[in-house]
């Protein structure tokens, strides 16, 4: 075998072998909000924002690191490889402002933070039936942590309900009451010592 080819072949090992390596972190883009607002990842770690919201959030670089892209109806998703170390805040242009102001966000590129401590396990919170009418049940992959709590909020991000998470719920689904609520979208959240981990969507058809 010549030694070009072997080269070329060793290259293309290497290449799969570091796009198999790296991660991609989902961050959903609702209404005035970023979820999770703060990710660490490693160099050549992808992020993607998936639009989750009814509004506009065109989301900026607050360091120039890229253009402005849309966020919207038409356009719903946008990934970006990052493969400098640094800190990289952004913000949403109608909703926030440079310097972590309103809905804004920040992702953090580490290469010397252990891989087990940039991505710690993140419990799922299940929220179903979803469409759901009257009630919901909820459950929890892990146990809570002391702080866990769900919250509920509306269209404009104003929450309509909040349910404590016991530091022993997990498991086992519980019922949520939500036939006081209106129909229409709303937003559930797993909350952490304050910080959103997870947001996903719930349609009541009350």
């Amino acid at each position: 075998m010549k030694i070009s080819t072997r080269f070329l072949l060793v290259w293309a090992l290497l290449l799969i072998q570091f796009s198999t390596l790296a991660a991609t972190v989902t961050i959903s883009v609702g209404d005035n909000f970023y979820s999770p607002q703060a990710v660490t990842i490693r160099p050549g770690d992808v992020v993607t924002w998936q639009y989750v919201g009814q509004q506009s959030h065109p989301t900026a670089s607050d360091n120039g690191a890229w253009v402005t892209f849309p966020m919207n109806s038409t356009a719903t998703t946008k990934s970006l490889t990052f493969n400098t170390l640094g800190n990289f805040p952004y913000h949403c242009t109608i909703h926030g402002g440079s310097g972590g102001a309103g809905m804004a966000g920040v992702i953090t590129v580490s290469n010397a933070t252990p891989v087990d401590e940039a991505r710690p396990a993140t419990p799922t919170l299940s929220v179903y039936p979803n469409p759901a009418k009257g009630s919901v049940m909820v459950s929890l992959s892990q146990k809570a942590g002391a702080d866990y709590k769900l919250r509920l909020s509306n269209i404009i991000g104003r929450e309509v309900r909040s349910v404590a998470l016991k530091p022993d719920f997990a498991g086992e689904a519980v019922s949520v009451n939500l036939a006081d609520l209106p129909a229409g979208i709303y937003f559930y959240s797993l909350i952490a010592n304050g910080k959103v981990l997870t947001t996903k969507r719930l349609v009541l058809q009350n």
